[in-house]
C-alpha cells in the first residue's frame, strides 16, 4: 500500500515570504485541468492494468483467499468491475474487523469519517460562497493565458475568482457569509469528531469484551514497568495485586537477557551465511558437473558420429530433470543431521512438549534439582507459576518430531503423513479426556477454589471465572497470604530520630513504609539494610554505564571436532568439480561488528563454510547452555502479570500502585506476545528518559531544519544558473559532454532526492521509536504516528506556502522568527501567504490520490519484487519460501499522518477556497476504495493497537481546525474598504473566541472520553461473562465435550463439508484460473479443477474458514478428532490448489481445548531469548550427492549444528525448488495469544 506523498520539485529561495506553492496563484481552469493529464493517465493506466491482471495474478492481487491461515481468509472477489466495486460497499465492517483488525476498520472509518465531513460541505458551503466571491468580483476570468508571466498579479484570475481574495472592497459585507460558513464547519466537525470518538469506545469495547479476544493472553496481561527492588519477587507482586478480582493467573518477571539475544541475532546472521554459501557451493558445483557432463557427451557423440542434441531433445531431458527435482522436493527423503527434535510441528507435539515440561519440573522440584530463583526459600519452592515456570518451560520446546515435515504447504502427496497426525492427535484428545475429563462438576470445584482465594466476592467476577472453562490439571495458585504477617507492633513504625535541620524527613512516629510479602524481599532488605558502600561506589552506581551488573561466566564444553581440519575436504564430492579458490569466501567485518562491513585488504579473508560452521556450532552450544541457566542474568525492573479477569487488568492499569511517584508505572496492557520488543525490555528507568531527550531533540530538529535540505534540491534543479555564476564549477563549462550530463542528472536528481528525503523520515523515526525505548510494536507505530504528522504538516504544508521562512538558511530562519514578535505577525504571515497556495493543494491533493489510490490497487513494488528482485535475491530454499508466504503488512504509525495532513489541508481551505471540498471527495474516494480492496484481499495484518491510532488521528485534525481559524482571523484582520476602513475586525475577534472555544472543546472531550480511550469499564463485565458463557457452550459442543442438550444447533448444517463443486453452485461462477499457475499441470486426471487448481483458491479457502458452520456435533466428536477432519479437508485443498503455502494450519486459540489453551498461555510472555530455538541449514538436496556430502561432513565436524536437505531440489536450471515449509518452522508460532 503506498503513502507516498510529495515535497514540491523547487522552492522558492528569495527573502520573500512566499513559496513555491504560489506560483500556481491565478491559474486559468485549462491549465489546472492540463496540469491533472499525465496524472490521470497514470491513473487509467495503472487501474485499466489492474482490472486486466486480478484474475489473473492471485499471488499478488488477492492473496488473502488462500495464502493466510483460515481465520483470515476471505470470499474471492467478483470478475466484473462492477460486481467488484458493489462487492466493497456491501463488505461487512465486522468482517473486516474480525480478518484485518480494529486498525484496519479505523482507519477505513476514518477516511469516510472525512467524506461525512467533506460532502456537507459540499453541499451547503459551497453554493453560498462560490457566487458570493465570483458574482461582482475582482475578476471574472476563470480561464486564462497558459503563460504564468502573462498573469496580471495585480488582478484575479483563473480559479482564484473563486475564491476569497475575489470580493471587491465595496462588498466587504460579503465576509459574513464566510463567517456564518466557518462557524457551521466548526460546529460540525466538531460534532462529527464527538460521534466518531463514542463510536470507536462502543466498536473497541465490543471487540475488547468478545469471547474470543477474552480467551486470548493479550485480554488479561499487564506490562508493568519500573518495579522497586524489594518488590521484585514472585511472591511480592502477587501479594500486591492479589486485591483485584480472581487474582494474578501467571506472572513472568523480566531478566536483562541483552547478552544471550546478542548471541541469536549474531546466530541468525551467521546461520542465513551458511546456508546462502552452501546452497552457493551445491549450486556451483552442479553447474561444474553439467559442464563437465555436457563436454563428454559432445566429445562421446563425435567419436560416435552422432549429431548433438537438438532442441527438442534437450527440452524433454530438461523436463525429466523437473520432474524428477519435483518428486524429490515432495518426498520426505534427504539427510537430516543435527535436529534435536525441538520443534513442535502441530497442536499436539506441542501441548504434549508443554505436559513433558511440566512433569518434569514437578519431580525436579521434588528431588531437590528444581530451578530456583537467587534467594529464594524453600518454604515457596511449591510456587510452580510465573518466571520459574515460564523459564523451564523453553529448555525444550519439542519432542518426538519425525524426520519427515508434516504439513504439505502447497504441494502434493502428503495424504498418508496427515492421517497418521491425525490419529495421533485422536489419541492424545482420549488420553485427556478418559484421564482428567472436563465435566461441569470439576469445573466448578476448580472455580470453587480459585473463588476462595480471592479477596472479592463479586457475582461479576465469579462468573466470568466459570464463563470460560479453566485446565483442570493446571497447577494451583498457591494461597499466599494478602497482608503480611506482623511480628512486633512497634514495626509499623519508624523510629528514626529526625534532627530539627533535616527539613526533607517527615515527622517521626509515623507509619513504615508499606513491606512487600514473601522471604525474597525480606532478604533483599536485609541485605540493603546490611550493604555498606563507600561514596565512591555509591556515585559510581548512579553513573550511567558503571553499574555493577556483571553476568556470572560459564565454562563451555567444546562445540566442535578439533581435529577436523580443511586438508580432510580434499576427497569430498565438491573437490571433484571445483578448485577449493572457488568455495564461496568473505571479509570478516570491521572490528568484529556484524553490523559493519568487510574491507578488502583491511579486514581477514576467509573461507565461508568453514568459518560459518564454526560459529554456528560455537553459538548453537553456547545459546542452549545459557538458557539452561537463566538465572545468572540480573531481574529487570518490569514484569508481565496475567489475571484471572479481564476487569482486574484494566483496575490495575488505572490503579495507583505505589506510594512512591513513577514506580510501578508505567503499566500496559493489551499487550501481545508477539508485539513485545524484548531488546528494549532490559532498559533501566535513567536510560529511558536519557534516550527520550536525546529522541526529542533530535526529532525536533528533523522537523524544522528538514527544509534546509530540501531547498539544496532546489538549488540543484537550477544547475544552469550556478555553473554559469559559480566560478569553481569553471571545468564543467570546458567540457561540454561533462556540462551535458550534469544538465541530465539536474533534471532527475531532484525529485529523486526529494523521494528519498521523505522515505526516510518514518524509517528515521521508527529507529528512534526502538532508541527511545519503546517495548511494543504499538508504541513505535504512536511514537512514528505523532511526529510524522508535524513532520508532515510542516514540511508538506507550511514549507510550500512561506517556504523561505523555513529553507533559506538557519540564519535566514533565526532572523524570520525574531520577525514573528507578536500573534499579528503571525496571523498577518499566515493570511497573506495560505490563499496563495490553495490552487497549488488542489493539483497536490487530487495528484496523491490518483497516483496513491491506482499504485495501491496495481501493486507496483509487490509486482516489483515479485518479478524482478524476487529472480535476483532468492536464492535459498528459505529465502523463496519466505518471499512466497510473507505477505504485505502495515505500518499504521506511518500510514494514519499522511491522510490526517490531506483532512487539514481540506479543513484549512474549506472557506478561503471552498472549492478543494471538490477535491477533498475525490480524494478520499478513491483512496477509500483503494485501501478497502488492499486490505480485504491484500495486506495481512499480522500485529494490532487495538484502534488506539484512531482518537489520536481524530485529535490531529484538529490542527487543521485551528489553522483555518487563525488564517481566517488574519484575513478578516486585513480586509479594508473602500475608505481604507477595517471593517471586518469584529469577524476577526469572533474567529479567535471560536478558536479558544474550539481548544476548550477538544480539552474537555478528551477529558471525557481518554479514560475509555484504553481501558474498559466496570459496567461491561456482566455482559461480557455472558457472552463468555454462550461462547463456551457453543465451543463445548463443537469440540465434543458437552452434548447439545439444549437442541439449538442451526438445522440447516449438515454433517459434511462441502465440496468445492457445492460452493460453485452456491457461490455462482468461479473466478478465472491464474496465468502464473498455468506451468503446474502435472497432476493427473481429466478433471478441469484439477487441471486448473488455482481457479477455485479463494472459493476453496474461503469455505475453509466456515466449515465450523457445517458439522454436526456429536456425543462421539471430540477435539482432536474435530483438528483430524479439519486436517484432512485442509489435505485435500492442498492438493486441489497446488502452490498454496497455507493450509492445514490451526491458529486459532478457541479451537484448541481448555487444557492445551492454558498451557500455551502459561509460556506466552516467556522471554524470545528463552524460546529460541536452533534454526536450521536448510540447502538443496542434488542428484550428485554434493548436499549429502556436505551433511555428512557438518556432523563430523560438529553435532551442533542441525543441517538437512529434506523437501528441497535443484532443477535442470541448477534453480532452488522447495516443496515444503522448512524444518524448523513449527505450527504452533501461528497461534495468536
Amino acid at each position: 500500500m503506498s503513502t507516498t506523498t510529495s515535497l514540491p520539485p523547487a522552492q522558492s529561495t528569495k527573502p520573500t515570504q512566499g513559496g513555491s506553492a504560489q506560483e500556481n496563484a491565478g491559474i486559468g481552469l485549462t491549465s489546472f485541468l492540463t496540469s491533472l493529464t499525465v496524472a490521470v493517465a497514470i491513473f487509467g493506466v495503472q487501474t485499466l492494468l489492474f482490472l486486466l491482471l486480478r484474475n489473473k495474478l492471485a499471488r499478488i492481487f488477492k492473496p488473502k483467499t488462500y495464502l493466510v491461515p483460515e481465520r483470515e481468509r476471505t470470499d474471492p472477489p467478483p470478475n466484473s468491475p462492477i460486481g467488484l466495486l458493489k462487492h466493497l460497499f456491501n463488505f461487512s465492517d465486522r468482517e473486516i474487523i474480525k480478518k484485518c483488525g480494529l486498525d484496519a476498520y479505523f482507519f477505513l472509518r476514518y477516511l469516510k469519517t472525512l467524506l461525512v465531513i467533506f460532502v456537507p460541505i459540499v453541499c451547503i458551503v459551497l453554493p453560498i460562497l462560490i457566487p458570493i466571491n465570483y458574482v461582482g468580483g475582482k475578476g471574472q476570468r476563470i480561464n486564462v493565458n497558459e503563460d504564468p508571466n502573462s498573469r496580471n498579479s495585480s488582478a484575479v484570475t483563473g480559479l482564484d475568482t473563486l475564491a476569497w481574495g475575489n470580493v471587491k472592497a465595496s462588498h466587504t459585507s460579503r465576509y459574513g457569509a464566510h463567517l456564518l460558513m466557518a462557524i457551521l464547519v466548526i460546529i460540525w466537525v466538531c460534532a462529527v469528531f464527538f460521534v466518531e470518538l463514542r463510536v470507536y469506545i462502543k466498536v473497541r469495547q465490543d471487540h475488547l469484551t468478545s469471547a474470543e479476544h477474552r480467551l486470548r493472553a493479550s485480554a488479561t496481561t499487564v506490562l508493568v514497568s519500573s518495579i522497586p527492588g524489594k518488590w521484585l519477587s514472585e511472591e511480592a507482586l502477587r501479594g500486591l495485586f492479589d486485591v483485584f478480582p480472581g487474582g494474578i493467573r501467571n506472572l513472568w518477571l523480566n531478566r536483562d537477557l541483552t547478552e544471550l539475544l546478542d548471541k541469536i541475532d549474531r546466530r541468525d546472521k551467521i546461520h542465513k551465511q551458511l546456508e546462502s554459501a552452501e546452497t552457493d557451493l551445491i549450486k556451483d558445483a552442479k553447474k561444474a558437473q553439467m559442464k563437465k557432463r555436457d563436454a563428454e557427451e559432445k566429445k562421446q557423440r563425435k567419436k560416435l558420429n552422432l549429431k548433438s542434441l537438438t532442441k527438442q531433445e534437450r527440452a524433454e531431458r530438461d523436463a525429466e530433470e523437473d520432474a524428477e527435482a519435483q518428486r524429490r522436493a515432495n518426498s520426505a527423503a534427504g539427510l537430516n543431521a543435527g535436529d534435536q527434535h525441538e520443534v513442535p510441528h502441530d497442536i499436539e507435539e506441542g501441548m504434549d512438549e508443554f505436559k513433558d515440561q511440566e512433569d518434569q519440573k514437578s519431580d525436579q522440584e521434588q528431588s531437590g534439582r528444581g530451578f530456583k530463583i537467587p534467594r529464594l526459600a524453600n518454604p515457596f519452592d511449591y510456587v510452580t507459576q510465573g518466571v520459574k515456570e515460564a523459564v523451564d518451560a523453553m529448555e525444550k520446546t519439542g519432542q518426538g518430531v519425525n524426520k519427515e515435515l508434516e504439513t504439505t504447504n502447497g504441494f502434493m502427496g502428503m495424504g498418508s503423513m496427515g492421517t497418521s497426525r491425525a490419529k495421533a492427535s485422536g489419541e492424545s484428545y482420549r488420553h485427556y479426556t478418559e484421564g482428567g475429563g472436563v465435566g461441569k462438576s470439576s469445573i466448578s470445584e476448580t472455580l470453587q477454589q480459585k473463588a476462595t482465594r480471592s479477596r472479592s466476592d463479586s457475582n461479576a467476577t465469579d462468573d466470568s471465572a466459570q464463563a470460560i472453562t479453566k485446565d483442570p490439571e493446571s497447577a494451583p495458585v498457591p494461597q499466599l497470604n494478602t497482608v503480611r504477617k506482623l511480628e512486633k507492633m512497634d514495626d509499623m513504625y519508624k523510629k528514626d530520630t529526625v534532627k530539627f535541620w533535616q527539613f526533607w524527613k517527615e515527622p517521626p512516629g509515623g507509619y513504615a513504609s508499606p513491606v512487600p510479602q514473601g522471604i525474597e524481599a525480606q532478604d533483599y532488605m536485609t541485605r540493603k539494610a546490611n550493604e555498606k558502600k563507600t561514596f565512591g561506589q555509591i556515585v559510581k552506581s548512579w553513573i550511567p554505564f558503571m553499574g555493577d551488573t556483571d553476568i556470572e561466566p560459564l565454562e563451555y564444553p567444546p562445540a566442535y571436532n578439533p581435529d577436523y581440519t580443511e586438508e580432510m575436504d580434499a576427497e569430498a564430492e565438491w573437490a571433484k568439480y571445483l578448485k577449493k579458490k572457488k568455495r564461496p569466501t568473505h571479509h570478516l567485518p570491521l572490528f568484529g561488528v556484524m553490523a559493519l562491513p568487510g574491507i578488502p585488504f583491511i579486514t581477514k579473508k576467509v573461507d565461508t563454510i568453514y568459518y560459518c560452521r564454526e560459529e554456528l556450532a560455537r553459538l548453537n552450544l553456547e545459546i542452549e547452555e545459557d538458557q539452561k541457566h537463566p538465572e545468572r542474568y540480573p531481574l529487570m525492573n518490569s514484569a508481565f502479570i496475567q489475571f484471572d479477569h479481564q476487569v482486574a487488568a484494566h483496575m490495575a492499569c488505572q490503579s495507583v500502585m505505589h506510594h512512591i511517584p513513577r514506580h510501578m508505572a508505567p503499566r500496559i496492557n493489551e499487550v501481545s506476545p508477539n508485539d513485545v520488543i524484548w531488546d528494549n525490555m532490559a532498559f533501566k528507568w535513567w536510560q529511558e528518559w536519557l534516550r527520550t531527550g536525546v529522541v526529542f531533540l533530535i526529532v525536533g530538529a528533523m522537523i524544522v531544519l528538514w527544509a534546509i535540505p530540501v531547498s539544496a534540491t532546489a538549488a540543484l534543479s537550477q544547475l544552469n544558473e550556478i555553473i554559469k555564476d559559480a566560478p569553481w564549477l569553471g571545468f564543467l563549462r570546458d567540457n561540454s559532454t561533462v556540462e551535458t550530463v550534469a544538465k541530465a542528472l539536474a533534471g532527475v536528481l531532484p525529485a529523486l532526492i526529494l523521494a528519498v528525503l521523505l522515505i526516510l523520515v518514518p524509517i528515521i523515526l521508527d529507529l528512534l521509536a526502538g532508541f527511545k525505548g519503546a517495548k511494543t510494536g504499538a508504541q513505535k507505530s504512536e511514537f512514528v504516528q505523532l511526529f510524522y504528522f508535524a513532520f508532515l504538516f510542516v514540511q508538506v504544508f507550511l514549507i510550500v506556502s512561506i517556504a523561505s521562512f523555513f529553507a533559506a538558511s538557519v540564519d535566514d530562519l533565526i532572523d524570520s522568527l525574531a520577525k514573528l514578535s507578536n500573534v499579528q505577525s503571525v496571523l498577518d504571515l499566515l493570511a497573506e501567504n495560505l490563499p496563495k497556495a490553495a490552487n497549488y493543494f488542489f493539483s497536490y491533493m487530487i495528484l496523491q490520490a490518483m497516483s496513491t489510490s491506482s499504485g495501491t490497487l496495481l501493486q507496483v513494488g509487490a509486482l516489483f519484487f515479485w518479478y524482478i528482485v524476487a529472480r535476483i535475491m532468492d536464492s535459498t530454499a528459505r529465502h523463496k519460501w519466505a518471499r512466497n508466504t510473507n505477505l504485505q503488512d502495515v505500518n499504521w504509525g506511518k500510514f494514519f499522518p499522511v491522510y490526517t495532513n490531506f483532512a487539514c489541508i481540506g479543513l484549512i481551505y474549506s472557506i478561503v477556497a471552498p472549492l478543494i471540498a471538490i477535491f477533498a471527495i475525490i480524494t478520499f474516494s478513491l483512496l477509500w476504495i483503494a485501501h478497502r480492496y488492499a486490505m480485504v484481499y491484500v495486506i495481512r495484518f499480522e500485529s494490532d493497537t487495538g484502534g488506539v491510532m484512531y482518537p489520536r488521528a481524530i485529535n490531529q485534525t484538529f490542527t487543521g481546525l485551528y489553522f483555518m481559524e487563525l488564517c481566517l482571523a488574519g484575513l478578516f484582520f486585513i480586509v479594508v474598504d473602500e475608505s481604507g476602513a477595517h471593517t471586518c475586525t469584529p469577524h476577526g475577534i469572533v474567529m479567535i473566541v471560536c478558536c479558544f472555544l474550539t481548544a476548550i472543546y477538544q480539552v474537555l472531550l478528551n477529558y471525557a472520553f481518554s479514560p475509555l480511550f484504553r481501558y474498559l469499564p466496570i459496567t461491561f463485565e456482566d455482559e461480557a461473562v455472558l457472552r463468555d458463557e454462550a461462547f463456551q457452550r457453543a465451543q463445548n459442543r463443537r469440540l465434543g465435550l458437552e452434548d447439545d442438550e439444549e437442541g439449538d444447533w442451526p438445522a440447516d448444517q449438515g454433517t459434511t463439508v462441502a465440496s468445492p463443486r457445492s460452493e460453485k453452485s452456491r457461490h455462482g461462477e468461479l473466478p478465472n484460473g491464474d496465468i502464473e499457475m498455468d506451468a503446474m499441470k502435472g497432476r493427473q486426471g481429466t478433471n478441469k479443477f484439477k487441471r486448473n487448481p488455482m481457479r477455485q483458491v479463494g472459493t476453496w479457502a474461503k469455505g475453509g474458514g466456515n466449515q465450523l458452520k457445517k458439522l454436526r456435533p456429536g456425543g462421539a466428536s471430540q477435539a482432536a478428532d474435530y483438528r483430524r477432519q479439519r486436517r484432512q479437508k485442509d489435505l485435500e485443498a492442498q492438493r486441489a490448489i497446488g502452490e498454496a503455502l497455507y493450509g492445514g494450519f490451526h491458529d486459532e486459540i478457541e479451537d484448541l481445548t481448555p487444557q492445551e489453551r492454558d498451557r500455551m498461555v502459561r509460556h506466552a510472555f516467556t522471554h524470545s531469548a528463552l524460546r529460541a530455538r536452533r534454526p536450521v541449514v536448510w540447502i538443496p538436496r542434488d542428484d550428485v550427492g554434493i548436499s549429502d556430502d556436505e551433511i555428512r561432513r557438518t556432523k563430523e565436524f560438529s553435532e551442533h549444528i542441525w543441517i538437512t536437505n529434506e523437501g528441497t531440489a535443484l532443477d535442470s536450471k541448477v534453480r532452488v525448488v522447495y516443496g515444503k515449509n522448512p524444518p524448523d518452522f513449527s505450527e504452533v508460532d501461528l497461534i495468536n495469544l
